[in-house]
């Protein structure tokens, strides 16, 4: 099946591309040429990485990445593993268009060691209940022993657990197993492009970011309930209100900025962020609150700023210093198609243009709407898959009943008559 269906999305891949082409050599000015650019679309770099991908690479080819960030808790950290793959799992049995990246949560508390993972149900939803890792230790070797399983019509991603340890399952993993369904996976191994990786080869620091937008939340929160402790003791000494107002006025630009980094994606975040930073850096007369806010908004804008410069250069290395790139120092362990590596490099651009924090890896910091839609997930996916599971058990259980009936009947033979001759 996804043979067929690799095939189908080639050759809707190669007319997308001769189209384009196609339209680019009739460009009689820059300025169709421009029109161009504008039709293709915000992400058609991601489609051509992945449809070249497709186009030459094996079924199901799939690369992951590892992004380390900070818990919301001080002892605890979180690692979301992305797996980027050149195919979309739709809902029906084919795949519905290029490209796709779907997410596992493992978060590690350092003092107790435990550690929880959250795989994705369906459509970006995040577990209600975590599976348990805690007796691998840490995150690496729980990634090494256990399988990624992605199915087409999914639109998901889950951790299982080794069948060896089958005594360690709960009653919902077993559900899980159950619901499933047919268990002829196709099983490989994927190169997965852990945090060190990232970290030390590109000096990609996404832990950076989310600290510092975590950072800043808890700064701006201590700072708001002293704001409003100095209020009423500026009622009580009858001092005019208007020393405070300047102080509440920037909290609450400070709380839109904060709605806004939770809930934009990064790459498009800059701009605010880099505006507001001028205007309170360029104000003449700061208050005390203002000056303690602003190197938290400034650790924001370095960190952001510095994520999204090394992505963008990462896919312009990838293009047009292909050599280089695909021999460098963050490949030389692995062994991956240079197609691969270069949509490996879009991916990371992709996730901040598409993704924003509290999807990437905060799901508890969700809008009601995707909190609303984790919770549907949550409840009512397992039952229709186990339903629909039993079902094509039963159908498999009657076809081959039927089998083995016609069988019967094809291999039944009468009883041969021998007769004497006349003489």
């Amino acid at each position: 099946m996804e043979r067929r269906s690799m095939e189908r999305m080639k050759q809707d891949f190669k007319s997308w591309e001769a189209e384009t082409l196609r339209k680019a050599r009739e460009a009689d000015d820059l300025r169709s040429l421009r029109e161009v650019f504008y039709q293709l679309g915000d992400r058609w770099e991601w489609d051509q990485a992945t449809g070249a991908w497709l186009s030459s690479g094996q079924p199901l080819d799939t690369i992951g990445l590892v992004l380390r960030m900070p818990g919301l808790e001080p002892q605890k950290e979180r690692y979301v593993l992305y797996a980027v793959m050149a195919y979309s799992k739709g809902f029906t049995n084919q795949f519905d268009h290029l490209g796709d990246k779907e997410r596992i949560i493992i978060e590690h508390d350092k003092e107790s060691g435990s550690l929880q993972a959250w795989s994705t149900t369906g459509h970006g939803a995040m577990d209600l209940i975590p599976l348990d890792l805690t007796r691998f230790g840490n995150v690496e070797a729980a990634l090494q022993e256990c399988y990624v399983v992605a199915q087409p019509g999914d639109h998901a991603l889950r951790l299982e657990l080794p069948e060896s340890d089958v005594s360690f399952y709960s009653f919902k993993h077993w559900l899980w197993k159950i619901a499933s369904g047919r268990r002829s996976f196709v099983l490989r191994e994927i190169v997965v492009l852990d945090s060190q990786n990232l970290e030390d080869s590109l000096d990609f620091k996404f832990y950076r970011y989310a600290r510092a937008v975590i950072d800043l939340e808890r700064e701006w929160r201590q700072q708001q309930r002293s704001v409003f402790g100095k209020a009423r003791e500026a009622l009580l000494d009858e001092i005019p209100d208007h020393v405070e107002q300047k102080d509440k006025k920037l909290l609450r630009r400070i709380e839109g900025l904060i709605h806004f980094l939770w809930f934009t994606p990064c790459a498009k975040q800059l701009g605010t962020i880099s505006r507001l930073y001028e205007d309170l850096s360029s104000e003449p007369t700061p208050s005390e609150i203002q000056l303690q806010l602003l190197p938290f908004i400034g650790e924001v804008q370095y960190a952001l700023n510095d994520i999204v410069e090394k992505s963008k250069y990462l896919k312009w290395k990838s293009v047009m210093d292909q050599k280089n790139y695909t021999t460098g120092k963050l490949f030389e362990e692995f062994e991956l198609s240079d197609l691969a590596k270069e949509a490996f490099a879009v991916a990371i651009e992709d996730i901040l243009k598409e993704h924003t924090l509290a999807y990437i890896g905060y799901p508890e910091r969700a809008t009601m709407k995707d909190k609303a839609l984790r919770i549907s997930f949550g409840i009512f996916v397992l039952p229709v898959r186990l339903v629909t599971s039993f079902a094509q058990f039963l159908r498999e259980k009657v076809e081959a009943l039927r089998n083995r009936l016609g069988s019967a009947d094809e291999h039944h033979e009468e009883p041969s008559r021998h007769y004497e001759p006349i003489s």
